[in-house]
């Protein structure tokens, strides 16, 4: 019999845990603590080198061919091609490197260095942020890795965000916490067996 009455409790639905899995992954990645990049850099010039290079200055575009590099401070990138975009005052507001793959890499204030590789690395100064796309794959000391089809990595910060190609998910590898030497368990107190009474036997007869 069904159940129409305003005091009948209502059925409610549970939601799929599977759905809720890569809203969860990413809220422990915001949740997670910083690994702080390297402050300093942002004040060091930003310099880019390759084998050779081809401007349009019209359209304030550089691209570079052969052994690619940019270096900002320990921020350092690599690959087989890259393209430099600049304003009207040849200011340099984008680099773009490509490679099979790219890669990106930054000394932490806390010691040790961000690693990561991706297909196209985007660049930009003025933001501080470099965006990682195609099989996009960082590593932080002391925080984790991650690896998506679009990871963002603040140079400033060390902060990051990313998604899944297609609705397809990031994948969040958290490293433990630094384990403390095991204290050793205090030995149970000994108990001395009760003293044992000499017997005493009487020499002769009986009196």
């Amino acid at each position: 019999m069904t159940c129409t009455a305003p005091s009948c409790p209502r059925r409610t639905t549970r939601p799929d845990r599977r759905a809720l899995l890569p809203a969860l992954a990413l809220l422990a990645l915001l949740l997670a603590p910083t690994a702080q990049a390297l402050k300093s850099d942002r004040q060091q010039p930003l310099r880019v080198n390759a084998q050779r290079f081809v401007a349009a200055q019209d359209q304030h575009i550089t691209k570079l061919f052969g052994d690619v590099t940019l270096q900002q401070g320990s921020l350092r990138g690599v690959a087989s091609r890259g393209t430099v975009y600049t304003d009207a005052k040849n200011k340099v507001t984008r680099v773009v490197l490509e490679g099979s793959p790219a890669q990106l890499s930054q000394q932490l204030d806390g010691g040790g260095e961000m690693r990561s590789t991706a297909a196209t690395i985007d660049y930009s100064p003025a933001t501080e942020t470099a965006i990682l796309i195609g099989a996009a794959h960082v590593d932080q000391p002391g925080r984790g890795s991650y690896s998506g089809a679009r990871l963002v990595y603040n140079t400033n910060t060390g902060a990051m965000q990313g998604e899944g190609a297609s609705g397809g998910q990031v994948h969040l590898i958290f490293q433990p916490h630094d384990k403390t030497a095991t204290p050793t368990p205090a030995k149970p107190a000994t108990v001395a067996p009760p003293a044992v009474q000499p017997v005493r036997t009487h020499s002769g007869g009986q009196h």
